[in-house]
């Protein structure tokens, strides 16, 4: 009789706790990760074909700031040294092969120095390469890379409307935080010095999420060292599973999202018209589907 009641009463215990509202923890990406990567890489020259099957071979995404006036075409690039670099660009009719599995994103149709031009003329390098991928690719263009990396507040404000929902500079913070503002996003590192970095990324351990931002050409990998090491750079954090690979847009679109989910001490909301959420709970990590919520303990 004894034994029936304690039996009874741990059952019952048992499936209060289950029921007990959780309390909320802090947001995460997909799968209860908090680590993310973003490859980010500028100009659209037929270099990226190898870079991008070193990619895919490791699962790793990429994001490729294209300069669509010059798709398809060999440019000449006077150095500041008296030398001439010959970049050939990809063919118009080859990006969803190549980019298949990679973000296309904007880089100014023929790579003018922003803060050097009037505001009609970035209006119309933004809005020409924006036209013009979008109609090669059929897809919404959405993330930017500086040319030169050069941009201000007010360069940056105007991109924005657009329509364009982050600017990359090429100002490195060797860190793995994120920007006040998306449209002003300095990166991490150059992938010259991404090694120095990935030791101490993969073993972050904290609970807020971060980002390991790294950028280049490819074609600066025509010194076998820098290849190399690039190599080494995707076989290495191509086999952790706790860092979600992402193209830049993808990973600001999550961001957004989070922000637009309503927070009090009674309920997580989840906006119909939202993105997926990933959140983490007292008892766990759970997926909030748009339109859906989470009374919470209180």
């Amino acid at each position: 009789m004894i034994r029936s009641l304690v039996l009874s009463l741990a059952f019952i215990s048992l499936l209060f706790s289950c029921n007990e509202k959780p309390s909320f923890v802090d947001f995460t990406y997909p799968e209860g990760k908090t680590k993310a990567l973003v490859l980010s890489y500028d100009d659209g020259t037929i270099q990226d074909i190898e870079l991008t099957e070193l990619f895919d071979k490791h699962n790793l995404i990429g994001t490729f700031n294209l300069n669509s006036k010059y798709l398809g075409v060999t440019r000449a690039w006077p150095q500041q040294n008296g030398d001439t670099i010959y970049q050939r660009y990809a063919p118009k009719d080859s990006l969803l092969i190549i980019y298949k599995n990679h973000e296309i994103a904007a880089h100014g149709a023929l790579h003018k120095t922003f803060t050097e031009i009037t505001t009609e003329e970035v209006l119309e390098e933004i809005n020409t390469d924006l036209n013009i991928l979008e109609k090669l690719t059929n897809r919404k263009i959405v993330s930017l890379a500086y040319p030169f990396g050069n941009t201000n507040d007010s360069i940056a404000e105007l991109i924005a409307s657009t329509g364009i929902k982050n600017g990359r500079t090429v100002e490195d913070t060797h860190n793995f935080s994120f920007p006040n503002n998306y449209m002003i996003w300095h990166p991490t590192c150059h992938d010259s010095k991404a090694l120095d970095y990935l030791d101490s990324y993969m073993e972050l351990n904290k609970q807020e999420l971060s980002v390991f931002y790294v950028w280049g050409h490819s074609w600066e990998f025509g010194n076998k060292e820098r290849w190399d090491n690039m190599v080494k750079f995707c076989e290495e954090i191509g086999n952790t599973t706790d860092i979600w690979s992402i193209g830049h847009g993808e990973l600001t679109n999550y961001l957004i999202a989070i922000e637009k989910v309503k927070v009090d001490e009674q309920n997580i909301i989840n906006p119909s018209d939202n993105l997926p959420i990933w959140i983490n709970l007292s008892n766990g990590i759970k997926k909030l589907e748009p339109g859906e919520f989470i009374s919470l303990k209180h």
